[in-house]
């Protein structure tokens, strides 16, 4: 088993948890924010499947039914913004979160519904999830969770 498939598996929900849930693909290239992330999500009650780059995360996305990415933009040889891109080619209502812990480009910024910097508050960006998956019974924001 390679190290891609191991943290695939070990910070991924299991194939059952993924019908019954909404479904969030998590990619970071830092394993620990994917731990991280797996555990938060996982306790809010979210299916979470887990990538370590773009292609990977494309591959995912095109053979799983994903209802939010939470994205990070700093990953190798394909950086988030053209993850971003071609995931709102294929399926422009899926909500995207691009989290960075640089400024992120104008151009990037045009593909995501929601961004953060990469040290944000949990609860903030379980907020943001909420009101991206579930917008109907979200209380009305004043925009604040697109750039935090």
């Amino acid at each position: 088993m390679s190290t891609t498939e191991l943290y695939i598996s070990r910070y991924s929900s299991p194939s059952t948890a993924r019908t019954e849930r909404k479904l969030i693909l998590s990619v970071d290239n830092e394993l620990s924010v994917l731990y991280a992330r797996y555990r938060l999500l996982a306790a809010a009650g979210y299916a979470v499947v887990s990538a370590c780059d773009g292609v990977q995360a494309l591959g995912l996305f095109s053979s799983e039914k994903v209802d939010l990415v939470l994205l990070d933009y700093g990953l190798e040889e394909m950086h988030g913004g053209l993850v971003a891109e071609a995931i709102k080619a294929h399926m422009p209502a899926t909500p995207i979160i691009m989290v960075s812990g640089a400024d992120l480009p104008e151009s990037c910024l045009s593909f995501c519904d929601a961004h953060f910097p990469k040290l944000a508050d949990p609860e903030h960006l379980l907020h943001a999830i909420q009101q991206l998956l579930y917008p109907a019974s979200s209380p009305e924001t004043d925009g604040s969770a697109r750039a935090l």
